[in-house]
């Protein structure tokens, strides 16, 4: 029998005999097949996505015309805004916990301390927003009345929404996140345009509980699947506690200035134009949001892979700037076409927005991208540091700037904000590379 040598390879131990250099090359064979199915599944996913958005989008400004689709995002920005304020951490500190963890009953533990936050976040965030609906009269001459109570809901759900993509993301649960960025909106769609037809014309309130109405039914759905536990014992939740100390309140903190303080501009927007301008400044945000998908989901499949590596892989960089690259060039070719075609000449200024607010989306997405690898190594404090340089920019330009250049302030304030992003991003990813390396 021929001896079989060892060799061993940075802790790694290989063998030369023929059946373990087989074996070992079938292993590498079926992780990259799977690697390469979640990628296309959720860049399928995505792009699915991506046009039921767009589809609910035209149906909503369609239906609502330009002055009630601008109550509409500025009701869902109102609601976004607070649902930012509430997490404290926790979802990001769960989210890492399960990306570092390979027991299945230690995940369902985990599961149902997800499920217990989630209850009590939703909770303060309904109290929020209930003051905030008793005081909007007072700040906005918007024409809505304190009415919009009616929609408190949709802060719970919102809370979901952000909770669920996050810890399906730690569970590397790939399938089923793609699954639930495609259903709620499909659902949606699918119902509300037949009640349009042929019951009644849609209102906002149709909007507004339909959608969110359907989103938390999956939520729900999703949630009984993964099985909670409810079996919490106190040393899970001081883990817990220590991972949100040291990594997920700081990157809350960092979201807290970096993402909440995007929420501005539809107040301020509101405040010193009008929600028509809300809506048109809304609506170029969600065309332009396909450039921030790409690099992003890249950033979501390789987040607990991230955790063993050392530096992003270059074919991801490559993959991520060339897709990029040649979105760029689509977008840019048809905008103004859909834009006319697909929501009618009362939203034309959406393509004009659109033109100079995808600049920030490229920043941003290729920013996330980054930002998913320095998470993964629990880098939150560098994350918060990042996000308050890019939440000071938010305040006082979506301040300032609005108050003085209304709309073109608006765009100006958020293309200097996801340059910025992209740059802090790379340079503390050079810092930490070349310190690995050293």
């Amino acid at each position: 029998m021929q001896k079989r040598r060892k060799f061993r390879l940075k802790g790694i131990q290989l063998f030369s005999g023929k059946g373990q250099a087989d074996s070992f090359a079938s292993s590498i064979i079926v992780m990259a097949n799977s690697t390469l199915k979640k990628i296309i599944t959720m860049y399928g996913a995505s792009v699915l996505g991506i046009l039921i958005g767009f589809l609910v989008s035209i149906f909503n400004s369609r239906v609502l015309g330009p002055e009630r689709f601008g109550d509409f995002k500025f009701i869902e920005t109102a609601a976004r805004f607070i649902a930012s304020l509430v997490s404290v951490g926790f979802f990001i500190s769960i989210t890492r916990l399960m990306a570092m963890n390979d027991d299945k009953a230690r995940e369902r533990r985990y599961v149902g301390l997800f499920t217990v936050i989630f209850a009590i976040t939703s909770a303060v965030g309904i109290l929020i927003y209930l003051g905030f609906s008793f005081l909007e009269p007072y700040f906005f001459d918007n024409e809505l009345d304190q009415s919009i109570w009616r929609y408190f809901l949709i802060v719970m759900v919102i809370i979901g929404q952000l909770a669920m993509n996050e810890i399906l993301k730690g569970m590397h649960k790939i399938y089923t996140l793609s699954l639930f960025g495609v259903l709620p909106a499909f659902l949606y769609l699918a119902v509300i345009y037949l009640v349009h037809e042929f019951i009644t014309p849609v209102t906002i309130d149709w909007v507004l509980y339909g959608y969110y109405g359907f989103l938390m039914l999956v939520i729900t759905v999703i949630l009984v699947g993964l099985k909670p536990s409810f079996d919490i014992k106190k040393p899970l939740v001081r883990e817990l506690f220590k991972e949100n100390k040291y990594n997920g309140r700081p990157i809350y903190y960092g979201s807290l200035a970096g993402v909440a303080t995007t929420h501005i501009a539809g107040f301020t927007i509101s405040y010193f134009m009008d929600n028509t301008q809300v809506g048109f400044f809304m609506l170029a945000n969600t065309v332009c949001s396909p450039l921030l998908v790409i690099p992003s989901v890249l950033g979501t499949i390789f987040f607990k892979k991230f955790v063993h590596l050392d530096f992003i892989p270059k074919k991801v960089v490559y993959f991520s700037l060339g897709i990029t690259a040649l979105a760029l060039v689509v977008f840019y070719a048809l905008i103004e076409l859909a834009v006319i075609t697909f929501y009618t000449e009362a939203y034309l200024p959406v393509s004009d927005i659109s033109k100079l607010l995808i600049l920030s989306f490229i920043f941003h997405g290729l920013g996330d991208l980054i930002n998913r690898f320095l998470g993964a190594k629990g880098k939150g404090t560098l994350l918060r540091n990042a996000a308050f340089i890019v939440g000071f920019v938010n305040v006082l330009g979506y301040t300032i700037l609005v108050s003085f250049y209304k709309i073109e302030g608006a765009i100006i304030t958020k293309i200097l904000a996801s340059g910025l992003y992209f740059a802090v991003m790379l340079w503390y990813y050079y810092n930490f590379t070349k310190i690995n390396k050293q």
